[in-house]
Formats: C-alpha cells, structure tokens, sequence
C-alpha cells in the first residue's frame, strides 16, 4: 500500500482547513461577496488523486506529469 494512501485523510483535513481559511481571508477583505463565499463553501470542493488513476485525462493536461504523483484539484460540483 502507497503511504500516501494512509496519510490522505489528514491530506484531505489539511487541504479543506486551507480552503476555508482562504475563502474566510478573501470574505474579510471583501474580495468576494457572502453570496460567492458560500458557493465556494459547498459547491467547490478539494480532491486528491494519483495521477495514473486517470491516465488519459492527466496526459491531456500535464505531458510532462509523472504519473505516480498525487494531484490536488479544486473543483465545482454541479446538479
């Protein structure tokens, strides 16, 4: 088993806590509205994947991507 793989819940617990400071940073600041701060909240979340999981997407995007490596993507989820 990857040790990545053992340690992707804390990963996981880590990378929301940053988003949430983030988005609390860039509300405080009034950089966005609360509106926008709550679609970031719920509607925009952090995944964590290895690369060779999705080998024909990754390639598309990265050529020069080792595929054993473990990508952080923020991305929208929509109904």
């Amino acid at each position: 088993m990857d040790s990545e793989l053992l340690n992707l819940d804390s990963h996981i617990k880590n990378a929301n806590s940053v988003k949430e400071i983030v988005i609390s940073r860039l509300l405080t600041d009034g950089v966005i509205s609360e509106e926008k701060a709550k679609e970031y909240t719920e509607k925009w979340q952090i995944i964590i994947f290895k690369s060779n999981w999705f080998k024909r997407w990754f390639s598309a995007f990265r050529k020069d991507g080792d595929l054993n490596e473990y990508i952080f993507k923020f991305v929208k989820f929509e109904d």
